[in-house]
């Protein structure tokens, strides 16, 4: 009896210590670390930094332009932004408008999304930025991006007319 009894403790000692440790996140201070990933990032492209930009998105990520054919990875991105910023007849700098930031419950990773009109490029069209934010040894890089053009329902019609 002594045995089984002293088997029962060993067995739930063992099970007990052989839990996972859970580990305890601070997704307020990710968000707050995403957050100012993205205040660097629209200070550089207003900016017109390239290097800054460049550094702040990985190697592997995609890049999706507002044409369907840009599909880009990291070089050609930051070809496309030296492209943009030579042309000095247009002033691509733009205000955040709205930005959500919804982080993952690991804490390593986070989806942004941001509306802002630029100005004089689409002033009547908004456009919504998607990227997600990944934390990596060199901090927090955007591995995904997605620009797009955001038309008001009521004037997709108007589009689609003015497109015929």
């Amino acid at each position: 009896m002594k045995k089984i009894h002293f088997l029962m403790i060993l067995a739930v000692i063992m099970i007990t210590a052989c839990q996972p440790k859970t580990q305890t996140v601070d997704t307020d201070a990710a968000k707050e670390s995403v957050n100012a990933l993205m205040e660097k990032y629209l200070s550089a492209w207003n900016g017109k930094d390239v290097n800054t930009l460049k550094s702040l998105i990985t190697e592997d990520g995609l890049f999706c332009g507002t044409d369907p054919s840009e599909l880009m990875d990291k070089k050609t991105v930051t070809d496309g932004w030296i492209q943009v910023f030579a042309d000095t007849a247009f002033n691509y700098t733009f205000t955040v408008d709205k930005r959500e930031i919804r982080m993952a419950s690991d804490g390593n990773s986070a989806i942004v999304m941001e509306q802002h009109v630029t100005n004089p490029f689409t002033p009547k069209i908004p456009w919504r930025l998607v990227c997600r934010a990944v934390k990596t040894a060199d901090g927090w890089k955007l591995d995904f991006i997605s620009w797009s053009l955001i038309p008001k329902n009521e004037d997709i019609g108007k589009l689609n007319k003015a497109l015929e």
